[in-house]
């Protein structure tokens, strides 16, 4: 079994300007939510997954710690005064946190285990109610931005009440990919062998591809990189990390018309994909036709 992509966490230094910059680009944006542990978030709902744009909202909240003694605001924090904006972790779904944590203890993951926490979700008709998540981190301290989570909504019927949110005009229907760089890829795919397992694993130390059920995860060497998103250019590969997301499209054409509109400026990459630069979101939105 291989867990399927649920959210990238996108770090961000300015938690207004990159709501504001992802409704520029045509998605919905739901409304600012805030964990236990200091940071603040809007979320950009698909079908089967979502990014979570994530700041720091109360620094004064970022020491605290989960039972693990996990610090899930400072990592955040972390991410973005060593890097700057961008992808910090990936939660992966889960139905069963017990279960799938057996699954990754069995490949590794044994010290840690699940907690819970709970925040206030905004309610469409006004008000607010209790929505509790069970998490279970999956982290390498040597490579803190390859760190991933089984997450299990455990009201799910309080977390996607809207779903006209799903619905958006630049035509987005869902991740399908997520790409990770690395300066040593034969070293940090066992990192994500411990988390999917070996049989999800196919590629080679060029580009390391890791199944899962909702999109694959993508490993790659800092040339590969570079020959496969030239916007990117000679990146840094340390601290390994991921910079790329690759976004089902509905309709691609009219997904450029509208940002030719709105004075939004995007790179063709042949005819069914068109990438929207790191400068907007922290990472690279690769859109492609479906």
């Amino acid at each position: 079994m291989s867990f399927g992509i649920d959210h990238p966490l996108v770090a961000v230094g300015d938690l207004d300007h990159a709501a504001a910059a992802a409704r520029k680009l045509g998605f919905n944006v739901n409304a600012r939510h805030q964990h236990p542990w200091g940071t603040d978030n809007h979320l950009l709902f698909f079908s089967n997954n979502f990014i979570e744009l994530i700041g720091i909202g109360r620094p004064e909240c970022l020491d605290y710690q989960d039972d693990n003694g996990f610090q899930f605001g400072r990592l955040i924090e972390a991410r973005l005064t060593s890097v700057g904006d961008g992808i910090a972790m990936l939660a992966l779904d889960s139905d069963s946190i017990q279960r799938d944590h057996a699954l990754v203890a069995s490949r590794g993951f044994a010290d840690a285990r699940p907690i819970i926490f709970r925040r206030q979700a905004h309610l469409p008709s006004g008000g607010d109610t209790e929505v509790s998540v069970a998490l279970d981190i999956l982290h390498d301290v040597e490579r803190p931005f390859l760190t991933q989570f089984l997450c299990q909504q455990l009201r799910p019927e309080l977390f996607r009440i809207d779903p006209t949110l799903e619905s958006h005009p630049n035509g987005a229907t869902s991740i399908t990919d997520i790409w990770y760089v690395s300066d040593d890829p034969t070293h940090d795919i066992g990192h994500f062998a411990r988390i999917h397992g070996c049989e999800a694993i196919r590629g080679d130390a060029r580009h390391y591809v890791i199944h899962t059920h909702k999109g694959d995860c993508h490993l790659l060497d800092p040339a590969t990189l570079e020959a496969t998103f030239p916007l990117l250019g000679e990146l840094d590969p340390q601290p390994p990390r991921a910079v790329a997301l690759s976004l089902a499209c509905r309709d691609l054409d009219a997904t450029q018309a509208a940002w030719e509109a709105d004075g939004v400026e995007y790179h063709a990459q042949g005819v069914n994909q068109a990438d929207i630069a790191p400068q907007a979101l922290g990472t690279l939105l690769r859109f492609v036709q479906q």
